[in-house]
């Protein structure tokens, strides 16, 4: 388990009375480690007079009564995952403070490599569209980079597949298993198993092949699942790979990161991502989209000054899923990956 450490000096009006701040406890998905690790978040907090403690894990690892005891917070990468916590471990209160869509982390090279199989194409803005049918069919049909005509960027002996974490503990992967299911149909999970089974081993949380991806680049994966927000921050922090570039699920889905309070501390947090316009402005300089328009336009147009354009509107969002449904899916899917 990843641990961030958010400790927090006194603010100088707690100082000045005598006084601490709050020690609060959560656990948040690994794809908002970075954003509860700036220091500027943690001054944020000060100044309502939190220190908080962050352990970072899996969005739907999270949600049993064991990982969460102890925790003033749950804030997992989606309102599906937000729904098991609260199932785990009764809550005082939700809060939805910010969003990102699923999208593909890959590079120049390879995109232009699936928009020859039709597979990917130019939306309006400047940004790349993955199509989910053709992808999917594509998968089906189990095609090798190799078995790419022309293909000299990526002639490996790999299938064409997006690199996922496990949908048992990723909210990423199981809301990328749901677009795909729902594409397929219910006599189609023995195919959506097989997106995850052909991969191979399967990381347990989306920080980390994320993070392969940016150190390892085409090294580790042509195609890796990510939220559109860890790729907005590797921007804004130069750590982006030679040659990177981001595709956006069609359909895609935006992830609700949801706050799931505990105690009274727990909801004062939520509270404050929700409200806070500092904290609201953090969040969008880490890539999300938190409502604040103006706040995220501003983050894309310093991207699309840098070469990377990202469209203001989400492409082609499916709707939300049901969570009774969402969970049924993921279970029959845990079934066949059994197999």
């Amino acid at each position: 388990m990843v641990t961030v450490l958010a400790v927090l000096g006194a603010a100088v009006g707690y100082l000045l009375a005598g006084s601490d701040p709050a020690t609060v406890r959560g656990v948040v998905g690994t794809e908002k480690a970075t954003f509860f690790a700036d220091p500027r978040v943690r001054e944020a907090f000060e100044k309502h007079g939190l220190r908080l403690e962050i352990d970072a894990r899996g969005s739907r690892e999270m949600a049993t009564a064991d990982a969460l005891a102890g925790y003033d917070f749950g804030f997992p990468a989606s309102a599906q995952a937000a729904d098991s916590v609260s199932r785990a471990r009764p809550a005082s209160g939700t809060y939805e403070p910010f969003g990102s869509p699923l999208a593909v982390a890959t590079f120049t090279s390879i995109v232009d490599l699936l928009a020859q199989e039709g597979v990917a194409r130019r939306g309006g803005a400047g940004h790349w569209v993955l199509d989910l049918a053709a992808y999917l069919d594509l998968a089906g049909r189990d095609l090798r980079w190799d078995q790419i005509a022309g293909n000299v960027a990526y002639p490996a002996r790999r299938d064409v597949l997006v690199t996922t974490t496990h949908p048992g503990y990723s909210g990423s992967a199981a809301g990328y298993a749901w677009l795909a299911a729902t594409h397929l149909g219910p006599d189609g999970l023995d195919q959506v198993a097989k997106l995850f089974t052909d991969q191979g081993g399967l990381e347990r949380s989306t920080g980390d092949p994320f993070e392969r991806y940016l150190t390892q680049g085409l090294n580790f994966a042509p195609l890796v699942l990510a939220y559109e927000a860890q790729y907005i921050e590797a921007a804004t922090a130069g750590t982006l790979p030679s040659g990177a570039t981001l595709m956006y699920l069609s359909p895609t889905l935006l992830s609700t990161h949801t706050v799931v309070a505990f105690t009274e501390q727990g909801d004062e947090v939520g509270r404050l991502l929700a409200t806070d316009p500092t904290l609201r402005s953090l969040a969008a300089e880490h890539g999300y989209r938190t409502g604040d328009e103006g706040a995220f336009a501003g983050v894309l147009d310093r991207l699309a000054g840098a070469g990377t354009p990202l469209p203001a509107q989400l492409p082609e969002a499916a709707p939300a899923p049901d969570p009774a449904a969402f969970e049924a899916m993921l279970t029959t899917l845990d079934q066949h990956l059994r197999q």
